[in-house]
C-alpha cells in the first residue's frame, strides 16, 4: 500500500513516530534474538563437551571392566579345560537352562496379557514356540 502513495505521503509515513517506534521495536527484537542464539550456541557447546567428557570416563571404566572380565574368563576357561564333562551332562544342563528360559518367558507373557499388551504377549509366545520347536532333519 505505501508503494501507491505519493512521495510526500511516503516521506511523512516513514518519518512518523509510529513508524519509527515500530522500526526500533523490530530492530531491538532482532538484536535480542541474536544474543539468545549466541547464548544457546555457547550453552550447547558446553553441554556437548560435558557429555563427551562423561562418555569418555564411562568408556574408560567399561574398558577396564572388559579387561577384568577377560582375565576372569581366561581363568574360568583354564579351569573348565581341566574339568572333563560328559555330553550327557551338557545336554542335561542345556535342557535345564531351556526350561528356565521358557518359564521366564511364560511369566513375561502372562504379565503382558494382564497389562493388556497382546502384541507383546504374541511375540513372546512365538519365541517360546521357536525355542521348543524340535529340529527336523531332512532325509
Amino acid at each position: 500500500m505505501p508503494n501507491s502513495w505519493s512521495k510526500e505521503d511516503r516521506v511523512h509515513y516513514e518519518n512518523s513516530e509510529v513508524w519509527q517506534e515500530l522500526e526500533k521495536h523490530i530492530i531491538d527484537t532482532v538484536h535480542r534474538a541474536e544474543i539468545l542464539q549466541k547464548k544457546i550456541a555457547e550453552t550447547v557447546d558446553q553441554g556437548d563437551l560435558n557429555i563427551l567428557k562423561e562418555y569418555n570416563k564411562e568408556r574408560e571404566k567399561g574398558k577396564q571392566l572388559d579387561q577384568d572380565a577377560n582375565a576372569v574368563n581366561d581363568d574360568e576357561v583354564a579351569e573348565d579345560g581341566m574339568k572333563m564333562t560328559s555330553d550327557a551332562d551338557d545336554a542335561a544342563n542345556d535342557q535345564e537352562l531351556q526350561h528356565e528360559v521358557v518359564d521366564d518367558l511364560r511369566s513375561l507373557a502372562k504379565a503382558a496379557i494382564e497389562e493388556g499388551n497382546i502384541k507383546l504377549a504374541y511375540k513372546i509366545e512365538r519365541t517360546i514356540d521357536e525355542i521348543l520347536e524340535q529340529e527336523v532333519t531332512c532325509v
